[in-house]
């Protein structure tokens, strides 16, 4: 066997044998699993394994003392992902192994149908703090930021897309934001839904007349466009403004996004960094308080679209925003990992 170079890294042991006892259990290497594009508070993985607290927060200690899992606080609430494993970890390749490794890792049905149950509670929450506050919510979202302060910067990015006027758009929440109608001016196509009625009148409600021609209203959420488009009709453009924050899955929303994207087409996110105002749950109903870009771009890598341009912006009131595009392959990519649940 040849000798060590001076230039090879060397693995302590010490941290070898704790990543080995980490991994050596298999709930959790369930907990890994579920965490793999989705982020669960303690409570949450509780009722997901049907499992004590005091029994998860310790697994989730040795997780975390072995940098497997991160922790993320939102508000008062902590969550738990997996954690992204940097280039220069001693354990990366044997980690990296590992996460493709779980990702092939066959859920059961209880396990999986109580993941969903988590999501589904989310969406119904969601759902009905826009039926209750339906009016008066965009004088509380303007308290966070106003369309006005970022419309200039969505322009540029599509003005640097040359996207086609006769492409298709679709947006997912467009409330009674003025983006719809700066979308039907530059667009001829454009699809806008929501899951709330409420909301969706809203967005009737504020589309120009001489614009209204060009805009399909649909009462519906993205797995419900992604599971009726048995015909393949894709769009060149997909956009969320303020809306990846309200969502029960963000992941799972770049998986549909993937599905319904033409080749070359794009998905522009707008949203909030994260931030600490946890006011922003009760009066806005948003169920994540913003995000790292490194989670969007993860998210996106997970699905095979791939990072595009992206802007940045610091509001006075001390929020800042991100708006990012990211882009579907021109050529059809089969996905080897598993989606989000």
């Amino acid at each position: 066997m040849s000798a060590l170079t001076p230039t090879q890294t060397l693995v302590d042991s010490t941290l070898l044998l704790s990543f080995c006892k980490a991994t050596a259990e298999g709930l959790r290497l369930d907990i890994l699993r579920v965490l793999s594009a989705e982020s669960f508070g303690v409570l949450e993985l509780c009722h997901i394994f049907a499992t004590p607290q005091s029994g998860m927060s310790h697994h989730l200690k040795v997780l975390a003392n072995t940098g497997l899992v991160a922790t993320r606080r939102e508000g008062n609430s902590i969550f738990y992902r997996r954690a992204i494993i940097a280039n220069d970890n001693p354990l990366s390749d044997m980690t990296n192994t590992l996460y493709a490794t779980i990702d092939r890792i066959a859920l059961s049905a209880e396990v999986y149908d109580r993941a969903v149950e988590i999501h589904t509670e989310r969406a119904r929450r969601s759902r009905e703090f826009f039926s209750r506050n339906a009016e008066g919510l965009r004088q509380h979202q303007n308290q966070i930021a106003e369309f006005e302060h970022y419309a200039s910067s969505i322009g540029d990015l599509l003005d640097n897309e040359h996207i086609l006027k006769s492409s298709r758009v679709l947006e997912v929440g467009p409330g009674d934001s003025e983006l719809i109608n700066s979308l039907a001016t530059r667009f001829e196509h454009i699809t806008a839904i929501d899951n709330s009625a409420n909301m969706l009148d809203r967005a009737q409600a504020v589309i120009k007349k001489q614009l209204r021609d060009k805009v399909t209203f649909l009462h519906a959420d993205i797995d419900q466009i992604t599971q009726a488009n048995t015909q393949g009709k894709h769009f060149e453009l997909i956009v969320l403004n303020m809306v990846l924050h309200h969502m029960a899955s963000p992941a799972a929303l770049f998986a549909s996004a993937r599905k319904l994207l033409a080749p070359g087409g794009c998905l522009l996110i707008v949203d909030l960094c994260p931030h600490d105002q946890d006011w922003a749950r009760d009066t806005c109903g948003d169920l994540w308080l913003g995000f790292e870009p490194s989670d969007l771009d993860a998210w996106a890598q997970d699905v095979n679209l791939t990072r595009g341009q992206g802007i940045y912006l610091g509001l006075k009131n001390g929020f800042q925003i991100q708006a990012r595009l990211f882009h579907q392959p021109t050529t059809p990519v089969t996905l080897n990992n598993s989606e989000a649940i």
